[in-house]
């Protein structure tokens, strides 16, 4: 429960995986993605049942290397 935060739909890369987290009428869900396109898609989903307004996607996360 997560009393008090307005209803809300995020998505954010932890530990190699997309966890999409779903804020509604104060209780929390999650749910986890391996695929990145697919974890924005539920996202979406669920922002456009819960009628809030959309996001830019989370940016992809690099592998390997160093950026230059």
């Amino acid at each position: 429960m997560v009393a008090g935060e307005p209803d809300s739909v995020r998505v954010k890369f932890i530990n190699g995986q997309w966890l999409v987290r779903v804020v509604e009428g104060g209780r929390l869900a999650h749910q986890l993605f391996n695929i990145h396109a697919e974890a924005e898609a539920f996202a979406e989903e669920e922002r456009h049942r819960l009628g809030l307004p959309g996001e830019p996607p989370a940016a992809p996360k690099r592998r390997g290397g160093r950026r230059r």
